[in-house]
Formats: C-alpha cells, sequence, structure tokens
C-alpha cells in the first residue's frame, strides 16, 4: 500500500494580504530603511514670499510716486479679491473689487482734497505701509481738517490683497 504524502498546505490567503514568509511575518511587512533626511531646526527661519508679480517695494513706490504725483485711485494694483479695512470710528470692512470702488466713490463724493502728500513707503516682507498726510473738507458739514492716517498694504502675486488705514488715537 502506497503511503500518502503528506505536504503541507497554506490556508488560502486572505483577500488583500500576502502570505506569511518561513518567519511567520507577511510578507513586504519589513521596514524600509528610510533615507535619514536631516531634522530640520524647528526654531530656525523660513522664507517668506509673496508670489511672482511686482514686489511690496515695487507696488508701495508706485503707490506713493502716482499719489504724490495726483493720482487719488490705484485701482490696478488691486486684487480682484481686495478686502479695505477702515480703523478707528468706522472699523469696518469691505470686501471685493466692487464694494471697494463703491466704498471709495461715497468718499469722494463726501468731501473735497485740498492738497495730499504720501511718505514711504515702509516695506516689510508681505507688504508695506505708508503715512498719508490729506487735507481735507467734508462737505455736509463744511469742516476742513488736517488727516494723517497709515495706510497697511498686504501683498500677494503681485496685486493688493488687503490694505487697512489706520488713524491716530485720541
Amino acid at each position: 500500500m502506497a503511503k500518502k504524502s503528506k505536504k503541507k498546505t497554506r490556508p488560502p490567503a486572505r483577500r488583500g494580504t500576502k502570505p506569511a514568509n518561513a518567519a511567520g511575518k507577511r510578507a513586504g511587512s519589513k521596514k524600509k530603511s528610510a533615507s535619514k533626511a536631516p531634522k530640520r531646526d524647528p526654531f530656525a527661519p523660513v522664507a517668506v514670499k509673496t508670489g511672482p508679480g511686482m514686489s511690496p517695494m515695487e507696488i508701495g513706490s508706485k503707490l506713493v510716486a502716482d499719489f504724490n504725483a495726483g493720482k487719488m485711485h490705484l485701482n490696478e494694483m488691486w486684487s480682484p479679491a481686495i478686502v479695505s479695512i477702515e480703523g478707528v470710528g468706522v472699523s469696518q470692512a469691505w470686501n471685493g473689487r466692487k464694494a471697494v470702488d463703491a466704498k471709495n466713490a461715497w468718499w469722494a463724493s463726501e468731501h473735497t482734497v485740498h492738497g495730499a502728500s504720501a511718505e514711504g513707503p515702509y516695506v516689510g516682507a508681505t507688504g508695506f505701509a505708508v503715512k498719508f498726510v490729506i487735507d481735507v473738507e467734508t462737505r455736509s458739514t463744511g469742516t476742513r481738517e488736517m488727516m494723517t492716517e497709515i495706510g497697511v498694504y498686504s501683498v500677494k502675486n503681485g496685486k493688493i490683497v488687503q490694505e487697512e488705514f489706520m488713524y491716530r488715537a485720541g
């Protein structure tokens, strides 16, 4: 009588798994040695960029030069998604080009500018600031004053994405 050969059989593998090797570990489960990249110092500075297009220095210099030449509206430098924020006493924001255009049209209809100058730009990594001095008269009241404000501008991809006007408290 012939002996039956006792062949070891493996149980069928479960779907999505790899068969175990002789040591009982799943094939491919060995940790691959990752290339060891040098650890970055978590406290080290990182580069700050505003993207392609004009830099904060270029936009700020153009804004100041144009303003001092009497060009009050510098729309070509604004992003379509511009946010304009007015400071103390107003504390409101206008979002988007149409809203900012409407705000500026209202301001121009309510005020007469007798003279104005801009100083700067004071340039940072992501934007710039400008000091404005404006001799302005409010038409409805006849009040005339020398208004000083600081405009702080954020730049991304060569356009102003936010402007915020700050006034002296008091």
